[in-house]
């Protein structure tokens, strides 16, 4: 091989060695992509959780479901947007509530991400007291 191709190929193969380490350490655009519908998701639930506070404020009871109440919101978003799954509400006692979704990266969400929340993974829930 003539010594003035060599030097490209090399180049050529680190430029490529490069590009499947980043999206090998970064997960690439279909991990972006599940990182934004989560993020989707998470916004959702914090909708969701203010609603059943405000609902819990009104009639000093926590709602038995996630229906839409005057004065405390009617456009809930009830369903996940990319897989048009219900989110789940559960009541767990009178001042307690759980908020699940169907996480796709659960690994990368911190009980930061709801304030006020319980991040249990295993379940993709969130549990919340109310004061």
């Amino acid at each position: 091989m003539r010594r003035d191709t060599l030097a490209p190929l090399l180049i050529g193969a680190a430029v490529i060695a490069a590009i499947v380490a980043g999206l090998t350490i970064t997960g690439g655009p279909m991990a972006a992509r599940a990182e934004k519908r989560d993020m989707a998701r998470l916004a959702d639930l914090r909708i969701l959780a203010s609603f059943a506070r405000c609902v819990a404020e009104v009639t000093d009871n926590l709602p038995t479901a996630l229906a839409p109440v005057d004065g405390c919101g009617t456009d809930l978003p009830l369903v996940d947007r990319a897989t048009q799954t219900p989110y789940r509400y559960d009541v767990l006692s009178e001042t307690g509530f759980r908020l699940c979704a169907s996480f796709e990266r659960p690994d990368l969400i911190t009980e930061y991400e709801v304030a006020g929340a319980s991040w249990q993974p295993d379940a993709g829930c969130f549990a919340f007291t109310r004061p």
